[in-house]
């Protein structure tokens, strides 16, 4: 999969170095938007530490232990999903996602997410699908709650993002509960 429409103006592509601009722009545009809930935010300074960061996800992706995809809104980068540890022993992946400011609330993220758990159970060996999300982020809750992940447990004071410290809620989902 290099790119997928999922209709409505909705697009997935394969994370290349080539969005790097657009992504680091993005990211620029919703600094304070993100830094809240995302550590990488203050170290993205330029768009080679976005380049770097997404030649590291091909490599991880060659390696079968990632896979990051850029989503995309009527043509414009809109957020970035993915699975950030494929775990080959235990058969678990952990997914994580964040979208701009202005493309929130619309359900495009949870359309997004949908389609990389089939992806996910398509093509990697993993049973389960871990999302981690803070508690006060209640839009980032509500994604795993909407796909029918199940909260099992809150990890305490295991979030930080700069001054930040939240706790983690952990969601889980296995692969006989996905219905797609």
């Amino acid at each position: 999969m290099l790119r997928e429409d999922l209709g409505g103006g909705l697009e997935l592509a394969l994370a290349v170095p080539q969005h790097a601009e657009a992504l680091f722009e993005l990211i620029d545009q919703n600094r304070d938007h993100l830094r809240r809930w995302l550590p990488f935010v203050d170290a993205t300074q330029d768009v080679g530490y976005t380049r770097a960061f997404l030649a590291d996800q091909l490599r991880g992706l060659a390696e079968g232990r990632a896979l990051t995809l850029v989503l995309f809104h009527r043509g414009r980068a809109a957020g970035v999903l993915g699975l950030n540890r494929v775990g080959a022993v235990n058969r678990v992946a952990s997914l994580g996602y964040w979208l701009a400011r202005e493309a929130t609330g619309r359900g495009l993220m949870t359309r997004a997410v949908r389609r990389l758990i089939d992806l996910t159970f398509e093509s990697f060996p993993v049973d389960r699908i871990e999302i981690h999300c803070a508690p006060d982020n209640v839009p980032s809750c509500k994604i795993p709650e909407r796909l029918g992940f199940t909260r099992e447990a809150v990890l305490r004071r295991a979030l930080r993002a700069h001054e930040f410290v939240d706790d983690r809620v952990v969601w889980g989902l296995l692969r006989e509960e996905w219905s797609g």
